[in-house]
């Protein structure tokens, strides 16, 4: 199946993906590939080992370094517990947010930095040698990332690689790619995390997942006698979106302007033409010749895309900042160079900063957090470019991050996505199931669940745009608020009725894959309402619940008999799952 040639404007990027089905070969040949094609790279370690003890990637970039010694001040419990959602999918307990502040952020940073992944690759082997049809599914590959995320040691790196799936977006909202696609390209991300940027954009690109979403697999060097000219979809989109933006920044996110007060531009149409003709020349990894993209083949979506020189554009490439790639370049030349004069960019780093601190800390980074973070991006301290490990520690530790009272002049704060107080939701409530699966799949309707899933994103252009800014008091300020562009009067009632059925209901799902929320230790507290709002205030709201919520529940509970516990419970967290101040982190 070839590849469609939607080449959307810069303003108004759809990437229409014909839709796909997911048979596989035979029953023998999936039995054997557990083994067979764990040498075969691209998709991490691979081997099934069970739900929980899926094969780990160690030893990933971005790990090593001396390790830290335990903090000897202590942060206060307020800020471990903001940390936590700044940089977890949300704290268990109290115990471990108590931990953090014994540990200190730099030891549990070193940690995470030295952590193990789980193999998403290797959860959908174990899943189909244990599926009675012996296949994958796509649901399979959303319940890898909802394993990770509920039950990985890795919380950090999750987070950051979830960041990363929202900027370097491929979605399966049309149904088009496979589960071995998702699951190798969240490893991708996962194993990049805390590499270098270069890496991260090299492995973007030739990701067959990418190529197949926005057409570059299969793109070849113009003939205007069969009316063939090179796709230009994700040559526009790795500027646009996934690197250097429309317009000039400086460091500090401040945009540049001519003389006429008019923001200047990165790039033109030639510019997008230079980086097609850059990319054309690959293919599918095991297709018996260019053209043949067959979806059927599993390697297809995990193994790098492959370069077929016949097929590659010979001419020069006109690319940033007058730039000229000469003419004679290969295939595999030329991707080294577009992808050198993209990370080389000035652009880069404020452009792809802004963004990681909008998913993990607030929506509006003072210029000086900003600027203090693309400097870290520009040089580590050791003449590295594009350290991830290095700008993540910088996000997560600067001082406006930790004290928003600095630099942020009411400007400090972000609405969580709907997906992490989910999340938040069933890790501090201690949902467990029977099988240790889940069956958490889509999420993104907007009447009746959360209108946010992982890899179902509408458009190449995110659930929201990074600069998305609602109408009235926030876009009067000049501030940008962009979960709020998926926050509508259904996606608000359809949250608040998911919520409902969660904690009412006692749990998500079905049979044995039911996560079961454990009320035990909140009805332990509710015979006291200041000690359950206390706790209540902790793991939900980082220890910052307003008094009029505070108030709020207080009378709630006082008014539900003392000995019905579990009703307590059930309306305290309900009241909890609406409240603003839970849902804006702060």
């Amino acid at each position: 199946m070839a590849p469609h040639t939607t080449e959307p404007s810069e303003q108004d990027t759809t990437a229409d993906r014909s839709a796909g089905t997911n048979g596989l070969a035979g029953v023998g040949a999936l039995l054997a590939s557990a083994a067979a094609l764990a040498a075969c790279g691209g998709g991490g370690m691979r081997g099934p080992r069970g739900p929980e003890g899926t094969s780990d990637q160690a030893n990933l970039p971005g790990s090593g370094g001396d390790e830290p010694p335990p903090t000897s001040t202590p942060p206060t419990q307020v800020d471990a517990a903001r940390f936590m959602s700044q940089a977890t999918f949300g704290a268990r307990s109290a115990e471990e947010i108590e931990a953090l502040r014994t540990e200190g952020y730099e030891h549990w940073l070193w940690g995470q930095f030295n952590s193990t992944t789980m193999s998403h690759m290797s959860y959908l082997d174990w899943r189909r040698v244990s599926a009675e049809e012996f296949r994958v599914s796509d649901d399979m590959a959303y319940e890898a990332i909802w394993m990770q995320w509920l039950k990985g040691g890795d919380q950090l790196r999750a987070r950051v690689a979830f960041a990363l799936s929202q900027i370097f977006v491929v979605s399966n909202s049309s149904g088009a790619l496979r589960a071995f696609g998702m699951a190798s390209y969240m490893d991708m991300l996962n194993r990049e995390a805390f590499g270098n940027f270069r890496t991260l954009l090299k492995s973007v690109t030739l990701h067959p997942t990418m190529g197949y979403y926005l057409n570059m697999i299969g793109s070849e060097k113009e003939n205007a006698k069969r009316g063939i000219r090179p796709n230009e979809n994700y040559a526009r989109e790795i500027l646009q979106l996934f690197s250097i933006g429309l317009v000039r920044l400086d460091l500090d996110g401040t945009v540049m302007r001519d003389g006429e007060g008019r923001p200047v531009p990165t790039y033109d149409e030639d510019v997008v033409k230079g980086f097609a003709r850059a990319f054309t020349g690959w293919s599918s990894p095991r297709g018996k010749n260019f053209h043949d993209i067959d979806v059927n083949v599993e390697e297809n979506w995990y193994l790098p895309m492959r370069s077929y020189p016949d097929y590659h554009t010979p001419e020069s490439k006109l690319l940033l900042d007058s730039f000229v790639i000469p003419a004679g370049g290969t295939c595999e030349s030329d991707l080294e160079v577009a992808i050198d004069n993209i990370f080389n960019h000035p652009n880069v780093a404020p452009f792809i900063c802004r963004q990681l601190i909008q998913r993990l800390v607030t929506s509006n980074p003072s210029p000086a957090y900003l600027r203090a973070v693309s400097l870290v991006f520009n040089n580590n301290g050791a003449g590295v470019r594009g350290d991830l490990r290095a700008v993540v520690r910088a996000i997560l530790l600067h001082p406006e991050a930790r004290d928003p009272s600095l630099g942020a002049n009411g400007r400090f704060g972000k609405q969580r996505e709907p997906v992490l107080r989910f999340a938040n939701f069933l890790r501090a409530l201690g949902a467990t199931s029977t099988s240790g699966r889940n069956d958490i799949h889509e999420l993104d309707g907007s009447d009746n669940s959360l209108g946010q899933s992982p890899l179902l994103a509408p458009t190449v252009f995110n659930f929201f745009k990074p600069d998305y800014a609602q109408a009235g008091p926030i876009m009067d300020q000049g501030l940008v608020a962009p979960e709020f562009q998926i926050t509508t009067e259904t996606t608000l009632v359809g949250g608040l009725n998911f919520f409902a059925r969660l904690i009412n209901n006692e749990g998500f799902g079905n049979g044995e894959n039911r996560l079961r929320i454990d009320y035990a230790p909140l009805q332990a507290l509710a015979a006291d309402p200041s000690a359950l709002i206390a706790h209540l205030d902790l793991l939900f709201f980082n220890g910052q619940m307003s008094a009029s919520t505070r108030q709020r529940l207080a009378t709630m509970l006082a008014a539900i008999p003392a000995n019905d516990p579990k009703r307590r419970v059930k309306s305290a967290l309900i009241v909890t799952s609406l409240s603003p101040d839970h849902v804006i982190q702060t």
